[in-house]
């Protein structure tokens, strides 16, 4: 049984395929533009090998299949991109759903959460404050609060808490009974 990514081209057969279909959108042109040009000074480019009719279906044939593997080439990107797109999606899913099940370890309250992840995507404190209408001695209140919760010194070793697991390729979801709550509160 194969996988979806065993039957997709490796990105330098993808590239080689590219630049096969371009050196022969080339060579069409190239063709077309003698031909082109003959027609336009009145010059005969048949010959004993090859007439004017057949350097026209050379081209055409040519540009046809170049169209054909440029358009494949372009749905296989763009499949690829949906793919990728897909995963990023389903990761960042798993990375909150890692930090959710982390907040319910350190039981941390509604608003320390949304401190917490406010200082994991790299807000200021003042920042914080104004998002929440609060004064800044607030906010240092319950980042401390959730430092202490969560026995780090601050706001680095807090984000640096989440990231290893990213760094380290482990999977993110981990087995916990809020995984697959609602997550929709941490998304302003």
């Amino acid at each position: 049984m194969t996988t979806p990514t065993e039957n997709r081209k490796p990105p330098h057969g993808r590239a080689q395929t590219l630049v096969l279909s371009l050196a022969v959108l080339a060579l069409c042109e190239a063709l077309l533009l003698i031909d082109v040009l003959a027609d336009i000074f009145y010059i005969d480019i048949s010959t004993s090998w090859i007439n004017h009719t057949n350097v026209e279906l050379l081209a055409v044939i040519g540009l046809g299949a170049a169209l054909a593997v440029t358009g494949k080439s372009l749905m296989d990107l763009l499949a690829e991109t949906r793919r990728i797109q897909t995963t990023v999606n389903a990761a960042s899913g798993q990375f909150l759903q890692v930090i959710d099940a982390k907040f319910d370890d350190w039981a941390l309250t509604a608003s320390e959460r949304e401190i917490a992840l406010l200082l994991i995507k790299g807000l200021s404190v003042q920042e914080i404050a104004d998002v929440r209408s609060t004064r800044p001695g607030t906010i240092k209140s319950q980042s401390n609060a959730v430092y202490r919760k969560a026995g780090v010194r601050g706001r680095n070793e807090l984000a640096a808490y989440f990231v290893e697991d990213l760094l380290s390729g482990e999977d993110l979801v981990r087995a916990s009974p809020h995984a697959d709550q609602s997550l929709s509160q941490y998304n302003p």
